[in-house]
């Protein structure tokens, strides 16, 4: 399994490489990764080693089956195939299968999988700058000329265009399907492997001089790359994972000299892209850049105008950037109809609750637990903001990790904890 977790984080970030056309649609390279993983997962163990992870998944697995039932019962009384529903299944079976892989490498039961799991973030920095260098040389694309650009102009817009949106041309993807927006799922998954490196590096054993340089090394590379990504939702979901580190230092009375210098070098870098011109950038995309508000504004007007005729049985068409509402929630319901939007609300009301129980005990988790915590706020601020209605495969291999860890602590937990009935998304 060891390799597989290396190519499926070396696969993540590599989000514009397509495979050729499916039934489905267009398939990309980190899906086939995901797809391989699990299905790894799958072959090598029993039924019975998923039923940890079974059991504090419940609702939530229940919620999205009935989401999925309701939306291919509206597709087909449309006469439409039930694709995007059954391709939307294929994700919860590997959510389960990559969560029992990482309950079990909580339990100890994944020889090696801790020591593996602590080179993600360097593992995913290295396949996202070759890729990008790659990308940028194939289509000559020059970012240094691109960014010197930006900087003088404070437009972001151009960096997403003439970057993001020029470096992921020609390769594979259908021309009309590749968007700068890419990025947000692209450094999304460089989030992610970032807590979940955090996670290994604190969960306990040996930790060599060459883990701790790489990740170390690693995590300034990433928060760099994060910032260049100028994704709004990405950057609000990475602010959040400090936030809760040092609240938690302050609730406990245990704010530490190196959280402090941390603290100082996060205000030395914000007044270093102020001097250069890129914190102007940064500022500009959240607060004059609106046209991603102003379209965002126009897709609910239309998605509540449709609501009005497929509230109940549903049937609108949520597919593609112009159809979404972006909104998890009322995608869902306009287009399975209520059933589907009650299910909708499910999913997002045990993600949110399982973020708050976590974020309530804070002070009595191990430090391990806080990347865990953290990590649920990548797949809420998506499920609000990306198109289609759906859970994006990142934010699926972020539920994984935390469920799967959540069901790693309540196995371990003691007897009078296991017994009484824990519902989904109960950290014990």
């Amino acid at each position: 399994m060891k390799w597989l977790v290396v190519g499926l984080f070396v696969a993540l970030p590599l989000q514009w490489f397509g495979l050729g056309a499916t039934p489905f649609g267009e398939a990309r390279l980190h899906q086939l990764a995901i797809f391989v993983f699990a299905l790894a997962v799958l072959v090598r163990y029993r039924l019975r080693a998923y039923s940890p992870v079974l059991q504090v998944t419940t609702v939530f697995l229940s919620a999205t089956f009935v989401l999925d039932a309701s939306w291919a019962v509206a597709s087909m009384y449309q006469g439409s195939k039930p694709l995007g529903s059954i391709q939307d299944v294929l994700f919860i079976v590997s959510f389960v299968a990559v969560a029992t892989y990482f309950y079990r490498a909580a339990a100890g039961k994944e020889t090696g999988a801790i020591s593996v799991l602590r080179w993600a973030l360097p593992i995913v920095c290295s396949s996202l700058i070759l890729g990008f260098a790659l990308a940028m040389v194939k289509n000559g694309v020059n970012p240094a000329v691109v960014l010197a650009k930006t900087v003088a102009t404070g437009n972001p817009e151009l960096f997403q265009k003439e970057v993001f949106k020029s470096s992921f041309q020609n390769f594979g993807l259908d021309p009309s399907a590749v968007e700068g927006n890419l990025r947000h799922e692209i450094f999304g998954s460089l989030l992610f492997s970032m807590y979940v490196s955090a996670w290994a590096m604190r969960r306990g054993g040996v930790v060599t001089k060459a883990q701790r340089l790489a990740y170390s090394t690693a995590m300034v590379v990433g928060v760099v790359l994060l910032a260049l990504s100028l994704s709004r939702s990405v950057l609000i979901a990475a602010i959040i994972w400090p936030v809760i580190a040092f609240w938690r230092s302050v609730l406990m009375g245990r704010v530490s000299t190196r959280q402090l210098a941390i603290v100082l070098a996060g205000l030395l870098g914000v007044a270093a892209l102020g001097f250069s011109g890129f914190g102007l950038v940064i500022y500009n995309r959240f607060t004059t850049d609106t046209t991603g508000y102003g379209a965002r504004a126009v897709h609910y007007e239309n998605a509540f105008s449709a609501f009005r005729d497929h509230w109940l049985i549903g049937g609108a068409v949520t597919g593609g950037s112009n159809g979404s509402s972006h909104n998890f929630i009322l995608d869902n319901w306009i287009r399975g109809g209520l059933l589907a939007g009650m299910a909708a609300v499910v999913v997002v009301g045990v993600t949110l609750l399982t973020m708050t129980r976590l974020l309530a005990r804070l002070q009595t988790l191990p430090e391990s637990m806080v990347p865990v915590a953290a990590a649920l706020a990548l797949p809420l601020v998506r499920m609000g903001t990306s198109g289609g209605g759906l859970i994006t495969p990142v934010s699926w291999m972020v539920l994984a990790f935390v469920f799967g860890l959540l069901a790693s602590r309540r196995a371990t937990a003691p007897e009078s904890v296991q017994t009484r009935r824990v519902t989904v998304g109960t950290p014990t």
